[in-house]
């Protein structure tokens, strides 16, 4: 099917804005940290993720309790790490980590004073404890992927724009212009499943399995149902309207007149 140029931009500012959107949205669920009980609660539901803290966290405050460190770090799972209320207490530290391991204090480790362990451990004698250091890197291909969402949103954002304007001062038939609506909600939802859970769930972990890689994966299947919910309907709505245009196009094309040139014997004739 030949493609007019107003269809040709309208089709790459959907593609392109689609490539956006999503980059966006895996940026905003998983590359934004913040101190909530909700993305703590993500993080922690990774069990590495919970023995890494706990084994620090026990291992500094058993002696100061007087207690064994297996005893202590089962209440730690059970009580705080595991738990809704221990995820919001938590949450500022998780937001440190978080932010670590995607780049953004590369110079500043994430710490847990004696103060913050006394709420971890609930007893008062764990204030006496020194402020230790959870073995937290940060991970170079997290801190690639920020940097490459950062960038696709912006430059594919500015392309999609530049192709809209240009779609539509060629003013496109309506044809053209429904197809394109559908071709933008296919776009996008493949976009939302590529970015909002192949890419963070699969292919980040595919590339880099250390322990705090996982919490990507945590972060976004958070989300897991907005996406797939989103791209059944965005997919299905697209099909529809590619079909409406299509049966458009036909009626159109059957409905208009052949131009037909006639030639006529003896319109040449002469009399004489």
């Amino acid at each position: 099917m030949e493609r007019s140029f107003a269809a040709l931009m309208l089709l790459l500012a959907g593609v392109a804005i689609s490539l956006s959107a999503g980059a966006w949205w895996m940026q905003r669920i998983a590359f934004t940290p913040d101190p909530t009980r909700e993305t703590a609660a993500a993080i922690l539901s990774e069990a590495d993720i919970r023995i890494e803290i706990n084994t620090v966290v026990t291992g500094a405050t058993a002696p100061f309790l007087e207690t064994g460190v297996a005893e202590l770090g089962t209440f730690v799972e059970n009580e705080v790490l595991s738990t809704r209320a221990g995820a919001a207490m938590m949450g500022p530290i998780i937001e440190q980590a978080h932010d670590r391991i995607i780049g953004n204090r590369d110079d500043e480790p994430v710490r847990i004073t004696g103060d913050q362990m006394v709420q971890i451990v609930r007893d008062q004698r764990a204030a006496a404890a020194p402020t230790v250091t959870l073995p937290i890197a940060p991970i170079g291909a997290l801190n690639t992927v920020k940097v490459a969402l950062r960038w696709i949103v912006i430059a594919a954002a500015g392309l999609g724009l530049i192709a809209l304007a240009a779609g539509v001062v060629t003013r496109p038939e309506r044809r053209d212009a429904r197809r394109a609506l559908g071709e933008f909600a296919i776009a996008l939802a493949a976009s939302m499943l590529v970015f909002g859970y192949l890419l963070p769930v699969h292919l980040l972990t595919a590339i880099d399995n250390r322990t705090w890689t996982h919490a990507i994966p945590q972060l976004a299947m958070r989300t897991f149902p907005v996406v797939i919910g989103s791209v059944v309907v965005l997919a299905a709505v697209g099909a529809v309207m590619i079909m409406r245009a299509n049966i458009s196009g036909r009626r159109r094309q059957s409905s208009t007149p052949l131009s037909t040139n006639r030639f006529r014997v003896g319109e040449t004739r002469s009399w004489s």
